[in-house]
């Protein structure tokens, strides 16, 4: 083999020159490639991280309503019994607290994301006084009763008011194996 003249060694060293600077571009290039990849995939793990840790938090920050909702669980009746103690509780209610019931209306039973529900649309009248304790009696937590709605208004007579009001009592249905096992729950 001959010798290379020093043009020619100048423009060989000058092409290895080249092919090492692109082969370190390619190897830099997928290196920093690698690098996002990695950054990206460390920056979606810590989202997820971030976002399991929120759950177990809201987890903690539930457990004493999971505590109290197991210690006190939703009554287990049929729909018409559930009617029958809802209508049952606001009569007794309404003349502990003094009031008059002129209108009484039973809805329809629905089924809803925290259980089944009945309810009854009720129009009172009496001492302003009175529907409050009324309200503060028919509303405790292990009754699991609500008000959905309420509407006041003056009555003729000054001191007086009319309410309409909507309550809901909460419950699970009986189910057939329910009222086999047990059959005195309500």
């Amino acid at each position: 083999m001959r010798n290379l003249a020093p043009n020619e060694k100048a423009l060989f060293l000058i092409l290895c020159g080249a092919v090492f600077l692109a082969l370190n571009m390619l190897g830099l290039r997928s290196f920093l490639q690698a690098r996002a990849k990695l950054q990206q995939a460390l920056m979606t793990a810590k989202t997820e991280l971030n976002f399991d840790r929120s759950w177990l938090e809201l987890s903690d920050t539930l457990r004493p309503a999971d505590n109290w909702i197991n210690s006190h669980p939703m009554p287990q009746m049929p729909p018409d019994d559930a009617s029958a103690e809802l209508l049952k509780i606001e009569r007794e209610e309404a003349e502990k607290a003094g009031l008059k019931v002129s209108e009484e209306n039973l809805l329809p039973a629905q089924e809803g994301p925290q259980g089944s529900t009945v309810g009854v649309a009720v129009k009172l009248s009496g001492p302003f006084e009175g529907v409050v304790r009324l309200l503060f009696a028919i509303q405790t937590p292990t009754g699991w009763r609500t008000v959905e709605k309420l509407a006041l208004r003056s009555d003729s007579q000054p001191p007086n008011v009319v309410a309409d009001v909507e309550l809901r009592q909460y419950f699970r249905k009986m189910t057939a194996g329910d009222s086999a096992q047990n059959p005195t729950v309500r």
